[in-house]
This record gives C-alpha cells, sequence and structure tokens, in this order.
C-alpha cells in the first residue's frame, strides 16, 4: 500500500521537474552514475536513486525532461537510460546515439491511462464515452510516454466513429506533460486531461481522478538500460536492478506505478469476490473517514494482484458514529456543527465509480431525522445494517469491519 502522503509527493515532483537533474552523494562518493530519462519515472527513479546512492556511497545524478533536453550531454556521459514507453527505448537503440545496450533493456513497471477532471467533476465524466459528449474540452499529450494513449484508448472497442467524435473535443496537444500540468493550470476552459494515472498525485488538489473502466484502459510500461559506457560500472547494472528489487517497487508502488504482488502464492480465489465492509466507528486518516480510506485500499489491494472491477463486488454499510459521512454539505455541517463541506464527498464518489455500493443505515437515518434528499449522490439507504450485513454474509459474503 501506498504509505506516503500525496500532498509531500506532490511538493517533491514540483521541485523535481523545476530543478530537472539531481544529485545524490553519499558521504565519501567514489563514483558517479549518469542517468538520464523522461519526464514520467523521473519522480520514482529519483526516489530510488537516493535511497540506492546512500546504500552504496556513491553519487546518482539523475537529469529527466524531453529528450532533447539531454541528449547532447547523454552522449558523452550517460550510465543509465531509463524511458516512458518501449518505443522510446527501441528509438533510442535504433539511432545508436546514446549507445544502448540492447540486452540490458529491463522493463520496470506498468501504469494505466487515466482521466483527470476538473475538482468535483462538474461535468459528470464516469468513464472514456462520456469523454464523447458535445461541450467537453480534452487535453492530451502527443509526445514522450503519451504518443499515441489518446488514440489506443479510443480505438480499443474497433469503432472508428469513437477516434471521430473524440478528436473533436481535444483543445489542446501538449507536446509534454510538463506543458500540460502548465496548462491545465492556465487555463480554466480544458475540462479533462487524458493522461496517464501517475499524474493525478501532483495535481491532486487541482483534479479528481477518474479511473478508466477495461473497456477502455490501456496500459504501457516504463524501462531502464545501460549504455556501453555504463557496462563498464558494476554498479549501473546494480541500480537497475535496485529498481526492480522489492525496496525498488516499494518506491514505484508510493508514485502509482502497478508493481507485481509482493507475496509468492496466488490467491485462491480469483472471480466472483463478494465482501461487506461494516462501516460504523468515527475514525479518520489523513482527513477522510477511515473506514472509507480502507475500503479504498481494499480495493486496490485486489487490482495490484491483477483481480479486474468486474470481479469485485463489495458492499459499504455505514452505521452508527459513521453514519453522517454520507451527508450532503449542508447537512454534515449542521451536524458537526462547523461550517466546512463534508471531506468525504470525493472518496464516497471515487467507490461509486469502483463500483463500490456505498449504503447507510435507515435506523441510523431516523435517529438523527435525515432523509434521502440530505445524502451525497450515489449513496443508497438500506432499512437496517445488521439485518442486511446478516442476509449479504448468508449469499456467501466476507465480513470485513472497518
Amino acid at each position: 500500500m501506498n504509505t506516503r502522503s500525496g500532498c509531500s509527493h506532490s511538493l517533491i515532483l514540483s521541485c523535481l521537474l523545476g530543478l530537472g537533474a539531481i544529485g545524490i552523494a553519499g558521504a565519501s562518493a567514489q563514483e558517479v552514475l549518469q542517468v538520464y530519462g523522461s519526464e514520467g519515472p523521473f519522480p520514482a527513479i529519483h526516489e530510488a536513486a537516493i535511497a540506492f546512492g546512500d546504500k552504496y556511497g556513491i553519487t546518482v545524478e539523475v537529469v529527466s525532461g524531453p529528450t532533447s533536453k539531454w541528449l547532447q550531454k547523454a552522449k558523452n556521459d550517460a550510465d543509465v537510460i531509463f524511458s516512458s514507453a518501449e518505443f522510446m527505448m527501441s528509438e533510442f537503440i535504433r539511432t545508436g546515439e546514446l549507445e544502448v545496450d540492447p540486452v540490458s533493456v529491463t522493463p520496470l513497471y506498468l501504469r494505466p491511462s487515466a482521466i483527470l477532471v476538473r475538482p468535483g467533476n462538474p461535468k459528470g465524466i464516469r468513464d472514456f464515452p462520456d469523454l464523447l459528449r458535445q461541450g467537453v474540452r480534452v487535453m492530451v499529450v502527443c509526445g514522450s510516454g503519451q504518443t499515441g494513449l489518446w488514440e489506443d484508448m479510443a480505438a480499443k472497442q474497433g469503432d472508428i466513429r469513437t477516434i471521430r467524435a473524440f478528436r473533436k473535443n481535444i483543445v489542446f496537444f501538449a507536446p509534454s506533460s510538463e506543458t500540460a500540468m502548465r496548462t491545465w493550470g492556465e487555463r480554466p476552459d480544458i475540462d479533462v486531461w487524458v493522461t496517464w494515472n501517475i499524474w493525478h498525485m501532483p495535481l491532486h488538489d487541482r483534479a479528481d481522478h477518474v479511473p478508466v473502466s477495461e473497456d477502455y484502459r490501456i496500459y504501457r510500461q516504463c524501462n531502464a538500460a545501460l549504455t556501453q559506457r555504463g557496462k563498464s560500472k558494476p554498479l549501473a547494472a546494480k541500480f537497475i536492478e535496485f529498481l526492480t528489487s522489492p525496496e525498488g517497487a516499494e518506491i514505484f508502488e508510493s508514485w502509482e506505478w502497478m508493481t507485481p504482488p509482493h507475496h509468492e502464492n496466488p490467491l485462491t480465489v480469483r472471480r466472483d469476490i463478494a465482501i461487506v465492509c461494516c462501516v460504523d466507528s468515527d475514525t479518520w486518516k489523513n482527513k477522510v473517514g477511515s473506514g472509507l480510506t480502507h475500503v479504498r485500499e481494499l480495493v486496490e489491494a485486489y487490482r495490484s494482484i491483477g483481480t479486474p472491477l468486474s470481479e469485485l463486488h463489495i458492499s459499504a454499510v455505514l452505521h452508527g458514529d459513521a453514519g453522517y459521512w454520507v451527508l450532503k454539505d449542508k447537512p454534515y455541517a449542521a451536524f458537526t456543527k462547523k461550517s466546512v463541506a463534508n471531506p468525504n464527498k470525493s472518496i464516497i464518489r471515487e467507490l461509486n465509480e469502483l463500483g463500490i455500493s456505498v449504503e447507510v443505515c435507515g435506523e441510523t437515518m431516523s435517529d438523527h431525522g435525515w432523509t434521502q434528499v440530505d445524502l451525497l449522490p450515489g449513496v443508497k439507504t438500506i432499512a437496517s445494517a445488521y439485518p442486511r450485513i446478516a442476509d449479504l454474509q448468508l449469499q456467501g459474503y466476507a465480513y470485513l469491519r472497518f
């Protein structure tokens, strides 16, 4: 699970993108590794370089950005090259400018395509087909690791009409993700950025993440390779090994990359997984109801081992002290006696988008005088929590309490 906060990551990423090159020095550095690559994997590569440099007492210098910014320097001193997609690494090999060793190319980790929308999702975007509606203004990136991303998503169902409709709604073709991030802040007229999920982290306070269904979702890897110069440095190969180690995987996972399962034995039940989650404790985590966070973590745990959302059937039953988490802003403020918006709105919307049934006990509502109109969109009312939980268990649902 991701144990690092999105806020700290976004601050780190902003600094890294501004600096472009970072050096990590050991107390008595005897060797320097020069590492170059593209924007997407850079934050994770950089954090891994810090850990690796500390472990071996060396200096690792990491430079990222569009290839044109670092190519000339990398021709002279690059030891390791990393890229956002296989076609980028293949092009490095084809041109021969960086003297990449083809045998050393190592696929690292995957990330899925995603949709970023304005906070609160004012256009009501739920999946890729909603981006075809008239009046939805979309930004895409047409360079680096996002080359062909939107086209692959739009073409996944084999219908040219989807590509035609989507392309009409593209209002900006950004040359890089760095440009796209800047444009997202400068142009509020843009409703949607179609990108990779990893770009939500630096924008978590300025964008909501809408997961893409399997019907339109695509995945792309990042990879790393030695140059001929790097082959003469044993620690260069060891750095790539470190990136694929459990420690490296944990770092990439914290930056929202998809990593292999950490366990050796797969689950015995991989299909039609049914779980009922009892959420009744008024405890909080990262300013959100912790029970809701645990439900989302449960979904991500299954997804991390390859379980598709279509095989997950999860009901989150809220009652008792946690019942007020599902209220709209006005009744939430009245109940808490604080003039603040309900901070659980986004995560409840996200759970609904993930297919989770968010339910609230009717008896809890009656005790406080709440009605259906007081509830956030997508929240279902059930007559009573305990009979509902028992009924689902009798149907074969596993029971968890958060």
